[in-house]
């Protein structure tokens, strides 16, 4: 569907989909797959419901947001912030291509304290993964906006059911800027953990707010993928090739509950230290074999 551009436009799980046909990961699943973490949004499904308020931090071309959107249904509502422009212009076409009026697409970061950020423009005309765009590397001239989630929800507005937080090594700074909300609203966070060197602070943030942290390491390739494809064209799993340990085909995510509703959760790895992570090998016996 869509042509030859460089927008391309697929039937996916959670209904039509515009990507950027560069984008060598959000882009080739949605394309490949019809989805992109599938095990991701049956996570998800297990604690949002219809009527849920949910906040996506980095929310890309909204892959995610749809499915959240989809699961809150037109009683809840769905905040989206991203900060490229080009993702955010695809956030904003596939929320209005699916109808999904209860669903806002912020150009805009989330931060510890409100601001500006000032970015340069991304083309995508080379291919990329650009869901890994660090802000830190996109200094430029085109003004935008940074809010602390405390001010975004403010009290009177609801209460905030999920927050999901992907931004590239910036999570703190996202919790930082939420810590009034969550002490409110205590929501669930889902927060990627992809980077050793930032990953026992993020952790140890994660337990002074008074969170039970799991690790949740979801794979791109779900065999019952929407469009029935069978390869896993990412690779799968963790590598150790006696220099570094490498991640294929998956995510690496922390799943987390307020410690004192007391749950457990049934099929993931509870945080046991601080200074574990998949990554780690010093730290990492449990996900690798030691």
């Amino acid at each position: 569907m869509g042509g030859a551009g460089p927008v391309g436009l697929v039937r996916a799980r959670h209904g039509l989909m515009m990507y950027r046909r560069t984008d060598s990961v959000v882009g080739r699943s949605l394309d490949y797959y019809g989805e992109y973490f599938e095990q991701e949004v049956a996570l998800f499904r297990q604690c949002v419901r219809a009527g849920d308020r949910v906040i996506d931090v980095g929310a890309n071309i909204g892959a995610h947001t749809v499915a959240l959107a989809r699961l809150v249904g037109p009683t809840g509502r769905v905040l989206a912030l991203e900060p490229i422009d080009a993702n955010h212009r695809l956030l904003c076409g596939n929320l209005a291509l699916n109808g999904l009026d209860w669903a806002d697409g912020m150009l805009a970061a989330a931060g510890s304290a409100d601001g500006v950020l000032h970015l340069a423009g991304v083309a995508m005309d080379a291919e990329g993964n650009y869901g890994a765009l660090s802000l830190d590397a996109l200094a430029g001239d085109r003004p935008v906006p940074v809010h602390r989630l405390d001010g975004l929800a403010c009290e009177g507005s609801g209460r905030i059911r999920l927050i999901k937080i992907d931004v590239e090594g910036m999570e703190s700074e996202v919790l930082e800027g939420a810590r009034g909300l969550i002490a409110r609203d205590r929501p669930v966070l889902y927060v990627e953990n992809d980077r050793p060197d930032k990953s026992a602070a993020l952790i140890r943030l994660l337990g002074e707010l008074g969170y039970a942290c799991y690790w949740y390491l979801p794979a791109f390739h779900n065999p019952a993928n929407f469009a029935g494809r069978s390869e896993p064209i990412f690779g799968h799993g963790l590598v150790d090739n006696g220099t570094e340990i490498r991640v294929l085909g998956m995510g690496i995510n922390l799943f987390c509950l307020p410690a004192e509703a007391g749950a457990r959760i049934n099929g993931l790895l509870p945080v046991a230290d601080p200074d574990e992570h998949p990554l780690r090998r010093s730290h990492n016996g449990r996900f690798i074999g030691g």
